[in-house]
């Protein structure tokens, strides 16, 4: 299964902006991961017209992503950490940068190679582009995701930042990218296969009332990474 964690971009500079994301819509959608061996629910995402939120049932983190930043929420510690998505991009430079001008070494770590193409498929009813993910190993996974329903700001955000990235970005820093990162940089995964076999599926439900505030919940203490 896709891993959840992020690898945030690696090493990167990743938090330090400080303003909590707010929201006052009433209602929002709702995407539930679903395994396809098991039929149970791993994740769920919800979005409204702003804000967009990640949780994951294995994790006590979420992750929040506006149209300025990406807030890594922690609800055990009842802390968040923020990074705006200007500092964001400052960061990536300054990693490219560094990549450019170092020698060549066999560094530890994945050898992952994602690449969006153009070809399209209708899942839970919303197109999807096919994200093909390849590694270190012989598998490969096939994403299918979707950009229609995340929030017009963090949308442009996201593909900001992509074009930021060379194509061989995550061979070059020996990252793996997990579900937060995908939503932001490629669309919202609705569904995966990893060798023709049936990983995970999702099921949405529009416009729905929702008991969950997209925004770090009250009393959460901010700190520094």
């Amino acid at each position: 299964m896709k891993r959840l964690i992020p690898a945030l971009f690696l090493m990167l500079a990743f938090f330090a902006y400080g303003k909590a994301g707010v929201v006052s819509a009433k209602q929002s959608t709702v995407i539930e991961l679903i395994t396809t061996e098991t039929a149970l629910k791993f994740a769920t995402i919800r979005m409204d017209d702003q804000n967009l939120l990640f949780e994951s049932y294995n994790s006590t983190e979420s992750y929040l992503l506006t149209s300025e930043a990406f807030y890594v929420i922690n609800h055990k510690d009842k802390t968040y950490h923020v990074q705006s998505f200007d500092e964001l991009q400052a960061a990536i430079r300054r990693k490219l940068g560094e990549i450019a001008g170092a020698p060549e070494a066999s560094a530890v770590g994945p050898n992952i190679d994602m690449k969006l193409t153009e070809e399209t498929e209708t899942v839970a009813g919303l197109k999807t582009r096919k994200l093909i993910q390849t590694g270190n190993g012989p598998s490969t996974n096939i994403i299918w995701v979707s950009s229609d329903l995340v929030p017009q700001g963090l949308r442009a955000a996201g593909e900001k930042l992509r074009r930021l990235l060379p194509t061989d970005y995550w061979k070059k820093v020996h990252g793996n990218p997990g579900i937060p990162e995908i939503i932001l940089l490629y669309g919202i995964p609705l569904k995966e296969v990893s060798d023709g076999r049936p990983i995970y599926t999702a099921n949405v439900i529009q416009a729905t009332d929702t008991s969950v505030p997209l925004e770090v919940p009250a009393g959460y203490r901010k700190v520094a990474n």
